[in-house]
């Protein structure tokens, strides 16, 4: 149910706004000649459907990096869909996200909710919160398998590394660099002894926040790809004989190269002693 239709943007309400519920209906059953919806998924690599279907992933942040990478999940075929993001559209939002005219102005997390309902392929159930994730874990229970990050908050960031330890969940955060060319994404392992955000990234300043000064789609759409390449790995695991890895960070320019590796817990990590 949309009770935000007309609703006029005051981001003083924000904190008055329970979450929108809105479900996608499944696709009707193919014909008997007809190859399933996810047939073309049976070649891949470890992949199991399943695992898709039944996973609860949380997504934060709701923007440029993180609409497509809900796309690709509900297009996957993940059915249970929580998006929490406090912020409003706005018109610099549109050319790199997935938003549209009459979107201006309302939450991301309700509006995007409501964008995914024609992407879904298996049927979904999508929640949308207009909160900080902070707020949301206060007064939400969140379940979830899984959760992603897409934000440019370094105190989210440390409170999602800390609320999926102690869950014993995954959690996939992305990030892109100032000028919008390069970007990174880390899989931080549901275990105690896999590294966190800050094993990975020891100089991030917790109590600041890092906002992309530039952004473009192309960009986000790779760093989109990464992050649903590690949400698949984190609902269905790696398939047999690949070496696995935690990082990844590509170049746009190609001035650098593009890069993964197996990013370890480090013993003096101050986030990993206070878990």
């Amino acid at each position: 149910m949309d009770t935000f239709t007309d609703w006029p943007g005051d981001p003083e309400v924000l904190l008055s706004l329970q979450p929108v519920e809105v479900t996608a209906e499944p696709l009707p059953p193919p014909h008997p000649a007809e190859a399933d919806t996810f047939a073309r998924h049976e070649g891949i690599p470890g992949h199991r459907q399943e695992a898709l279907t039944t996973a609860r992933v949380v997504l934060v942040g709701a923007g440029g990096l993180n609409s497509w990478t809900a796309l690709g999940l509900v297009r996957s075929g993940v059915r249970t869909l929580i998006i929490v993001d406090p912020d409003l559209v706005d018109r610099t939002n549109l050319p790199r996200q997935l938003y549209f005219r009459e979107d201006l102005g309302q939450p991301k997390a309700l509006r995007l909710a409501h964008n995914l309902v024609g992407h879904s392929t298996a049927g979904a159930r999508l929640i949308g919160i207009p909160l900080p994730f902070e707020q949301a874990l206060e007064r939400f229970a969140l379940p979830a398998d899984l959760f992603i990050f897409g934000v440019d908050n370094n105190a989210c960031r440390l409170r999602g590394v800390r609320e999926a330890r102690k869950r014993r969940i995954p959690a996939i955060f992305t990030m892109l660099s100032l000028d919008g060319m390069r970007l990174q994404s880390f899989f931080q392992g549901p275990a105690p002894e896999d590294a966190c955000l800050w094993c990975a990234l020891p100089n991030l300043n917790p109590e600041g926040a890092a906002p992309c000064a530039a952004a473009i789609i192309s960009t986000c759409f790779l760093a989109s790809a990464f992050a649903l390449f590690f949400a698949h790995r984190a609902l269905m695991g790696w398939p047999e004989g690949v070496d696995r890895f935690n990082w990844r960070e590509a170049d746009l320019l190609g001035m650098a190269p593009d890069r993964t590796g197996w990013i370890r817990r480090r013993p003096d990590c101050p986030v990993c002693r206070g878990l």
